[in-house]
């Protein structure tokens, strides 16, 4: 129990730092469960017991707006800011190296 309300809190306290506002929800993707690798057989690490949704993603691909939603008793709470995921860096830095990688040649026979 003390466990839960320690990460409440934490939850609460990063999630205070955004700010509350109405959006268009234009990719509407909904995270609901973590898996223990990046494939749906997977297991199941956790599911999330409040709702989260990517809304957008920047030019870059390096931020993604985010909704997070939940209820605390009769009180709600909805944030939406935006978080940090360098995924347009990993993925620019993921092409140079195949590019940088010799093209492999045809056999000869």
């Amino acid at each position: 129990m003390k466990k839960t309300i320690v990460i409440l809190f934490v939850f609460l306290a990063l999630a205070g730092a955004a700010f509350a506002v109405t959006v268009k929800d234009p990719y509407n993707l909904e995270v609901k469960t973590l898996y223990s690798a990046p494939d749906e057989t997977s297991n199941v690490i956790f599911k999330v017991p409040i709702e989260v949704r990517l809304l957008d993603v920047s030019a870059d691909a390096n931020w993604g707006k985010v909704k997070i939603a939940f209820n605390l008793g009769p009180l709600g709470y909805t944030y939406v800011g935006w978080v940090k995921i360098p995924v347009g860096e990993i993925l620019a830095s993921r092409m140079e190296k195949v590019a940088k990688a010799p093209a492999p040649q045809p056999e000869e026979q």
